[in-house]
């Protein structure tokens, strides 16, 4: 899905507080798919298709943390489904953790989608 050009400032202004965030909070190694951050996180490939996605943020704390974000206009989005079915399954088998990161307003639209999609991650909002 084409994110319209607002939604799209949104969402890597959503990008870079998070990324600055855990970066504040001393996680290691934190890699941000934005302009700013010179180390993008690593595509996650789906073993069976050879498919792959690239998680917004990713970060080490006690674990592997793989976080996405998304615009109001994006939850319900079929990509989205494909990316967080991925990054859920790829959480599952590597001991990570997944957040679904959303604004504030949009969590309860997010852990729905969760819950109808089947997937385990949390919900943060900014």
């Amino acid at each position: 899905m084409e994110r319209t050009h607002q939604a799209q400032i949104f969402h890597d202004k959503m990008i870079k507080q998070l990324a600055d965030s855990l970066i504040s909070k001393k996680f290691r190694d934190v890699k941000a798919d934005h302009p700013d951050f010179p180390d993008k996180p690593a595509p996650v490939v789906q073993e069976t298709s050879a498919s792959f996605h690239i998680p917004d943020v990713t970060a080490m704390g006690i674990q592997m943390v793989l976080f996405e974000v998304e615009t109001d206009d994006t939850i319900n989005d079929a990509h989205t489904g494909e990316q967080w079915g991925l990054f859920a399954a790829y959480a599952n088998l590597n001991r990570a953790e997944f957040w679904i990161v959303v604004p504030k307003a949009s969590m309860d639209d997010a852990r729905q989608r969760l819950e109808n999609l089947g997937l385990n991650a949390k919900v943060m909002g900014i």
